[in-house]
């Protein structure tokens, strides 16, 4: 299935590249619709300040949910972010009109949801549903699109390493309307090029995996769970021995709570036994053994 929408895009674009393709006016000018409404998202519309589970964060780290709900202040974005944020939008609402031009049946596209547990209401909106099969589109940069979409990632990438929580969305998007999930269409936002990551067939452990964090997420915030951080400090390695130091993993290096979650000591320094000239910089947790040459 995944190759059939993969292989009617390729067709298109590849016979826009030799001449002018037929596209609907219609669909122009819903890409025009889109992009306006895009763009008010990004800067007119009017934000919630009040914290509210989303279906688009309730798989993000059970920690960081708590921080939210407490009003905790987090780190500033930085003041590219909404550049950042429209320029997604706009490759997704292009990669639609693109499906559409190139023969994909469409059977819906932003449909609301509604996912319920107990008395808690989650609500959210869909991509786009494709052959009974709810997908969600992203846009990716070169290095996620290769090693965690792509070739050298994968369905089992994804899932493993879920910092954003997009395993849980798109589960959860599905389960609302008791649809299989059917995985990720996905461009890369620097070239150009599609992949779609599929779901297994046999995917009964992805989905129970992503309901089980979706329900204990929303407990735990409705019942005002006491805050536990989720993750630990990491063995520092340098060309892969133990350097002594304790670091920030992944996950809590973007996470804009790090700071009053992990205190004072947190500090970001260059990595401390490098000798390059511009080493990388890293979030410390623990310098048990600092740099000896202090010539920063």
């Amino acid at each position: 299935m995944s190759s059939d929408i993969l292989e009617k895009v390729r067709v298109f674009l590849e016979a826009a590249n030799k001449d002018a393709v037929e596209v609907s006016d219609d669909l122009i000018d819903q890409f025009g619709d889109a992009c306006k409404e895009s763009f008010r998202k990004q800067f007119t519309d009017q934000r919630k300040k009040e914290f509210g589970l989303r279906a688009s964060s309730i798989g993000r780290p059970l920690c960081q949910l708590q921080m939210e709900k407490k009003g905790i202040k987090g780190e500033s974005q930085p003041y590219n972010v909404k550049m950042r944020n429209l320029f997604g939008d706009l490759i997704e609402q292009a990669a639609m009109i693109v499906m559409k031009a190139s023969g994909v049946v469409i059977q819906s596209e932003q449909t609301k949801t509604e996912y319920k547990l107990d008395a808690v209401t989650v609500n959210g909106t869909l991509d786009v549903e494709i052959e009974d099969k709810v997908w969600d589109i992203k846009s990716a940069s070169p290095w996620s699109f290769t090693n965690k979409f792509g070739e050298n990632g994968g369905f089992h990438a994804v899932a493993e390493d879920d910092l954003f929580g997009y395993l849980t969305q798109g589960y959860m998007y599905a389960e609302s309307r008791q649809k299989p999930f059917g995985g990720w269409i996905v461009i890369n936002k620097s070239t150009g090029e599609w992949v779609v990551t599929e779901a297994p067939i046999a995917d009964d452990e992805y989905k129970e995996q992503a309901i089980s964090t979706i329900d204990n997420n929303i407990r735990a915030i409705t019942l005002d769970k006491e805050f536990k951080r989720c993750f630990k400090a990491e063995d520092e390695y340098f060309r892969k021995n133990k350097t002594g130091n304790k670091v920030l993993g992944t996950a809590c290096g973007f996470c804009p709570y790090k700071f009053p979650c992990w205190g004072e000591n947190l500090q970001m320094l260059p990595q401390q036994q490098s000798q390059a000239k511009n080493p990388k910089w890293v979030w410390y947790t623990e310098v048990n053994n600092p740099r000896v040459d202090d010539g920063f």
